[in-house]
């Protein structure tokens, strides 16, 4: 069930707005959530740090009043060995030449007592082999930044909203920590639909919202917690009628709260306390199974350098009904103005 892939890809961006600027982006087959290009669809954590970049959420910091409307349309050509991600059938042409074509509007918008930005993206692709296959499909991602307006009622608060979905056929692929982050990071939720799994095609509507809050309880203590809610839902599968493939799977919806203790123990280190509950509810036409997640970690945070650090962390995680097991992470990671670097070891379970 392996794809191979060879992307060519074009971007053209237009922007305009009160701050005026032009940039280019490396762009993975044109956005399209894909296993060909997870990162490229929705985020599957919820904090915005981690899921939409450092310099996008350095735009959406709350300021002066400003508008920044960024279109933009990516056109790609690509060649896919398995457009089905199923195996050798009789009859079925697995091999094909894709064209896919996103337009994406992106609004910042900067104000003073919040922050934030919308992304909207389409996407139409084409089969030259499995014109059947030809669909329209569509993603969008918000992020609110709220800090100004709970520091009116609570000072050494800050609050984020993030959430994203998308419409498309293609399944959930891979997905690893985002970059910048280690994978104890509270920004790395356990994401339930993009864990190594590569479905066969099917039409399937995701969402993923997450609000997240911080509290600076003293000078060297921090807390900060975040609830997430997330769901996948399958619909039917076109293209593939006659060929026996898709089937049995299960809607999904998992509910995950998460609370993090920080304290600095030196100039240089910080110890963290993180604990997490999980609820995950899968239904299909035969069976209605439930899991609930408790995980506990301990983690030491050393800053090397200005721009290097490195995590330690590790604990238990207890699945009901059934299921108890360790978890651990280790991570290094680079910060740089322009740039993120990450190398991460993490160990954890899935329901």
């Amino acid at each position: 069930m392996g794809t191979r892939t060879i992307i060519v890809s074009l971007l053209g961006i237009l922007i305009f707005g009160m701050a005026n600027k032009v940039h280019g982006q490396y762009i993975r087959s044109c956005a399209t959530p894909s296993p060909l290009a997870p990162e490229a669809g929705p985020p599957p954590t919820g904090a915005a740090t981690a899921a939409l970049g450092a310099e996008a959420v350095a735009l959406a910091t709350p300021g002066g009043e400003s508008l920044q409307l960024i279109p933009s349309i990516c056109v790609s050509e690509r060649y896919d060995s398995n457009v089905f991600f199923a195996p050798k059938t009789p009859g079925l042409q697995r091999e094909d030449f894709v064209t896919n074509v996103s337009p994406k509007m992106h609004v910042n918008h900067n104000g003073e007592y919040a922050a934030g930005f919308l992304d909207l993206v389409g996407f139409y692709e084409s089969y030259v082999r499995n014109p059947g296959l030809n669909y329209f499909g569509g993603s969008g991602s918000l992020f609110l930044n709220l800090d100004n307006s709970i520091k009116q009622v609570l000072p050494r608060a800050g609050l984020r909203v993030v959430d994203s979905g998308s419409y498309s056929p293609l399944p959930p692929g891979f997905s690893a920590p985002a970059a910048g982050t280690d994978p104890n990071d509270i920004s790395n939720i356990q994401n339930a639909f993009a864990r190594g799994i590569l479905a066969f095609r099917t039409n399937n509507f995701t969402n993923t919202g997450t609000v997240s809050s911080t509290y600076a309880t003293t000078a060297s203590t921090n807390l900060e917690a975040s609830y997430t809610h997330a769901m996948i839902r399958w619909g039917s599968s076109p293209g593939t009628a006659g060929i026996g493939l898709g089937g049995g799977f299960f809607d999904t919806t998992t509910q995950t709260g998460t609370v993090v203790g920080s304290v600095l123990l030196t100039g240089l280190d910080t110890g963290r306390v993180r604990y997490s509950h999980a609820q995950s509810d899968y239904v299909s036409s035969t069976t209605a199974p439930s899991f609930q997640t408790d995980t506990a970690q301990i983690g030491w945070l050393r800053t090397i350098s200005e721009n290097l650090r490195a995590d330690l962390g590790g604990g238990v995680i207890v699945i009901k009904p059934g299921f108890t097991s360790w978890v651990a992470n280790a991570s290094l990671t680079m910060r740089y103005p322009n740039n993120l670097a990450t190398i991460a070891y993490s160990r954890t379970v899935f329901p």
